[in-house]
């Protein structure tokens, strides 16, 4: 593992960045414990360990924070689940939304919309993806992820149906699934009922070399 850290620093060399730095998501249960909201320059990671959570709510809410902040969004969805449908339209205006594929294409575009400095939040969706899929992921290629993002300005969110990503800074968990009820009710009023927990918060350095 010491030797891996020090090939990935070797090749993905540390930028000046400002840590603190933070995307309010609006949810009381995420921006209260983590000092503002899902760091930037930095990787979050969403496990969803049961269905119906949640997550496409969340993920409607950070589109919406964003819209208003008056930021570009990207979303990269290898298995088509992302229901446009379902959100307002305006919600959706500055989104780019790339679907199809398999992990590993979804994988390398989302290095890509790391890099670009036009957007202000990154999100992958690998909740659907194959476990085999998910297993075959370099660890180097998280960390790559990370690096892609330091100094910048950029929310990267990875979301997976169990903890996979080591280079996570913070990682949200979803467990359990919302009641008819709940469903049934406006998104405003759903948000406060997430069963949101934070099992990993920790600095960037950190991240990098865990």
């Amino acid at each position: 593992m010491a030797a891996l850290r020090l090939l990935i620093a070797e090749r993905f060399p540390t930028a000046p960045q400002r840590e603190g730095s933070r995307l309010a998501s609006g949810i009381a249960e995420i921006d209260e414990p983590t000092g503002g909201g899902l760091p930037t320059a930095a990787l979050t990671e969403l496990t969803c360990t049961a269905a119906s959570s949640g997550s496409h709510l969340l993920l409607g809410q950070l589109l919406a924070v964003t819209r208003r902040k008056g930021q570009r969004a990207a979303l990269v969805d290898p298995t088509n689940r992302f229901n446009p449908e379902s959100l307002p339209a305006s919600d959706l205006e500055h989104l780019v939304w790339a679907r199809g594929g398999n992990t590993a294409t979804a994988m390398s575009v989302t290095d890509l919309f790391a890099r670009d400095a036009n957007l202000g939040l990154v999100v992958l969706d690998l909740r659907d993806a194959p476990a085999t899929e998910l297993r075959r992921v370099p660890a180097p290629l998280w960390y790559r992820l990370q690096r892609a993002v330091e100094g910048t300005e950029l929310t990267l969110l990875v979301i997976t149906p169990r903890a996979v990503v080591p280079s996570a800074t913070l990682r949200l968990q979803l467990s359990q699934p919302l009641t008819l009820q709940a469903l049934q009710t406006d998104r405003p009023a759903i948000l406060p009922q997430l069963d949101i927990s934070l099992p990993r918060q920790r600095s960037i350095r950190q991240s990098l070399s865990a």
